[in-house]
């Protein structure tokens, strides 16, 4: 639903549940069957998209006082092209601890790059960086 290293999904999934005061597990089969084409629970697919787009939502507004130095935009652009592959890669072996870990280094390094805490807005930020 989002892309996120597996400590922020984990974050999402908790958020989730204390919204609805339904177990983690419930959550988690909602979303293993939904990953299977079949139908989650109304109450938990609602909780999980509010969850997911809270955590789309940065909570701190960007500080426009200070300068920030911009990463030179080819090793965005190479930052972005080994998260794309990394994705591919965990999204035809989710169970391989080695693609998510590659998966998680690249987010980490867009993080980095954009100066962003925030996984999905980094992907953002470099997407938009490069593109314009």
């Amino acid at each position: 639903m989002t892309p996120a290293p597996a400590r922020e999904a984990e974050r999402i999934l908790s958020a989730a549940a204390a919204r609805t005061g339904l177990p983690e597990t419930m959550l988690a089969q909602g979303m293993l069957a939904d990953s299977r084409g079949l139908p989650a629970p109304a109450r938990a697919e609602r909780a999980l998209r509010q969850a997911v787009q809270a955590s789309r939502t940065v909570d701190t507004p960007p500080a426009t006082s200070a300068p920030r130095l911009l990463p030179h935009e080819a090793d965005v652009e190479r930052a972005l092209g080994r998260f794309f592959d990394a994705r591919l890669r965990l999204a035809a072996a989710p169970a391989d601890e080695t693609a998510r870990r590659a998966f998680e280094d690249c987010m980490f390094t867009l993080c980095v790059l954009m100066a962003e805490p925030c996984a999905y807005a980094a992907v953002r930020e470099a997407v938009q960086y490069t593109e314009g």
